[in-house]
């Protein structure tokens, strides 16, 4: 009996070892496949990236992306050595408002004033817009002494700390739309500048249909679609901007018209490429860190350059714009060829700052790119000069 109970002892005890052994090694096995989150990159790590970026595809410093207007947006900070290269809807108001903080420009006090409290009038006549607070100095373009401006553009390209702010392509154009073509403050100079942007893009679309600078380049469902948003939103009693009408004018109308028009609407800065206004491929910035990620790059940038201040918070959304639930919707109703086209314009964009997802809607019988085709270098549609 007592032999019975020690041999069975043995063999559970046997078992257990068998057990365990196998256990752990497919537990070992299984170890090498376990995925990992891949780490979000930093600033610097992504700046780097932007420069392989350049040198890999070509088409991202073409001359279609001239170095034009740059100096207006490069805002230099000395007491830190670096300078910052701003964009709208890039968090710029914020950027701008911290500069003039670490400037001496303005107070804490002023800093902490909402934006949202103001009318479009006293915006534009207050920080972060208007040239009072970036004379002397403040921008590089502001300097008026030619010898001392580009004194300060050699500094900044040798000895200064470069950074800029991008964001998702499509995000930052929808919140474009929705800033400036939705909102319905009652504010005499917002009526007057939003009135002026509808008739502007109104007038070009119509244009654009009679004159077809770009031929059977663009399909014939494309201009289709333009007759229907003329008669939609243009032949009433009340013009407004559809956001088929604002995306068909940013891809469809020849860049050296569109510019112009988007120039006359005092929103330019807020439509363009992001590639074309800081002119990522030749600046080589230090830095370049994201919307999505800004609190995380703000930190990093705050230890780096010995910032003292937070990050100003500023809201300069005009009153009475649409939800983003409603943009999205608007989103979702435009025709899908018409998002093909969307994807194909900021594509080189996503491209350049690693954004996904947009390759994989745009379909080759798209191409050739008719806008790629029409702004070779140094041509000029003549018959839209205005």
């Amino acid at each position: 009996m007592r032999g019975r109970c020690v041999r069975l002892l043995l063999l559970l005890s046997l078992l257990s070892f068998i057990l365990f052994y196998f256990t752990t090694r497919q537990s070992s096995e299984c170890q090498p496949t376990v995925k990992v989150a891949p780490r979000a990159l930093t600033g610097e790590e992504r700046a780097v990236l932007v420069r392989e970026r350049c040198e890999q595809y070509p088409r991202l410093q073409t001359c279609t992306y001239p170095t034009r207007g740059i100096l207006k947006r490069l805002l230099p900070v000395p007491e830190k050595r670096a300078a910052l290269c701003v964009m709208g809807k890039t968090g710029s108001s914020n950027w701008k408002t911290l500069i003039l903080l670490l400037r001496g420009r303005i107070t804490e006090e002023e800093a902490e004033v909402p934006q949202s409290c103001m009318d479009e009038r006293e915006m534009n006549m207050t920080y972060p817009h208007s040239k009072e607070y970036w004379v002397d100095g403040g921008s590089v373009q502001l300097v008026n002494d030619t010898l001392e401006k580009r004194t300060l553009s050699e500094h900044i390209m040798k000895d200064y700390y470069r950074i800029t702010f991008v964001r998702d392509p499509l995000s930052r154009l929808l919140s474009a739309y929705r800033d400036k073509f939705t909102g319905t403050s009652r504010d005499r100079m917002f009526r007057v500048y939003r009135n002026r942007r509808t008739t502007l893009i109104c007038d070009s679309l119509q244009i654009l249909i009679i004159e077809r600078p770009d031929g059977d380049l663009i399909p014939q469902k494309i201009y289709s679609s333009m007759e229907e948003e003329l008669n939609r939103n243009c032949r009433g009693e009340e013009q407004t901007v559809s956001l088929a009408m604002f995306f068909l004018i940013l891809i469809f109308m020849p860049q050296d018209y569109r510019d112009k028009i988007l120039l006359d609407t005092l929103v330019n800065t807020h439509f363009n490429h992001m590639l074309s206004m800081c002119d990522h491929c030749r600046m080589k910035y230090d830095f370049i860190g994201t919307v999505e990620t800004m609190k995380e790059d703000f930190v990093y940038l705050k230890e780096k350059l010995g910032i003292e201040y937070d990050m100003p918070q500023i809201h300069s959304t005009q009153p009475g714009v649409k939800s983003k639930q409603e943009i999205q919707e608007m989103w979702n109703d435009l025709p899908y060829t018409l998002k093909q086209y969307i994807y194909m314009y900021l594509r080189d964009d996503a491209l350049a700052f690693g954004y996904q997802g947009y390759e994989s809607h745009i379909d080759d019988s798209l191409a050739p790119n008719h806008f790629e085709m029409r702004t070779k270098c140094k041509t000029k549609l003549d018959r839209f000069s205005v």
